[in-house]
């Protein structure tokens, strides 16, 4: 009799505990999911064309900023904006810490980027402020429009979600087919070619933001270039900002980043 007491307790115990599990892998899925709609219909109604093709290494592409004159007699009207620029316009007038947007051409990474207080709350918020695991692209909050590196982190998720298929980056095959990253800003868009794939040490110099001139900015870009895990080929000379995309490895202090430049 007493044994089968100490089963039958045993049991609640263990359907408690499947029932608290179950739940909570319920109600994680669900926000995954809501989070995964959020960025769908984002990137549905974004109808983003970004002007340059990826084998182009030219920093602005030359459509960005058009003077428009439908009649000499009538003056200026607005200037034709590019639609990537329009595009995150329309967006930040919804999400007002929306700063850029990403997209590695011909991959499905593009995404809003936000800037917030910190460096902890789109960790796990949607651009829309709600409390979600997927959480959101995010520039470092210390960023300045004068940074001399700027800095994007985002969760390595799976299936390839926000930052998760930068791990692809680590094969060069995958890299000679996605050799460029594309920002829009307000006015302009940049296509910025990848001079390094690394793994560093959270914290490390690999994450400084400013430089004290042009000199320094150069040899953080050389050094960089040289820790790659591939040599990348390119002229750095003319580069006059680093983007970084940092994300997750799985080991604790590890992270992996992808850097490009703008010329």
């Amino acid at each position: 009799m007493r044994k089968n007491k100490i089963v039958h307790i045993l049991y609640v115990i263990v359907l408690v505990i499947f029932i608290i599990f179950g739940t909570m892998l319920v109600i994680r899925l669900a926000e995954l999911r809501r989070g995964n709609m959020f960025y769908q219909q984002a990137a549905e109604t974004e109808s983003l064309v970004f002007a340059a093709s990826d084998n182009s290494i030219s920093s602005v592409t030359s459509d960005i900023w058009l003077p428009v004159f439908e009649n000499q007699e009538c003056g200026p009207v607005l200037p034709k904006i590019h639609e990537g620029s329009l595009h995150l316009s329309r967006f930040a007038e919804k999400y007002p810490e929306t700063a850029i947007w990403l997209k590695l051409p011909d991959t499905p990474l593009s995404y809003p980027v936000m800037l917030g207080k910190d460096n902890q709350f789109y960790l796990n918020h949607l651009p829309d402020g709600s409390k979600n695991a997927l959480g959101s692209l995010f520039l470092d909050y210390r960023t300045k429009e004068d940074s001399g590196n700027f800095i994007i982190y985002g969760h390595n998720g799976s299936g390839g979600k926000m930052f998760g298929l930068l791990k692809q980056y680590e094969s060069q095959d995958y890299f000679l087919q996605h050799k460029t990253i594309t920002i829009a800003t307000m006015d302009s868009v940049y296509v910025c070619p990848i001079f390094s794939v690394r793994r560093v040490e959270a914290g490390s110099d690999a994450y400084r933001l400013e430089f004290e001139d042009e000199e320094s900015l150069i040899s953080y870009i050389n050094q960089a270039a040289l820790e790659s895990i591939y040599p990348i080929d390119i002229e750095l000379e003319d580069a006059t900002k680093v983007i970084t995309l940092s994300t997750c490895t799985g080991w604790p202090n590890q992270r992996l980043i992808v850097q490009a430049v703008i010329l």
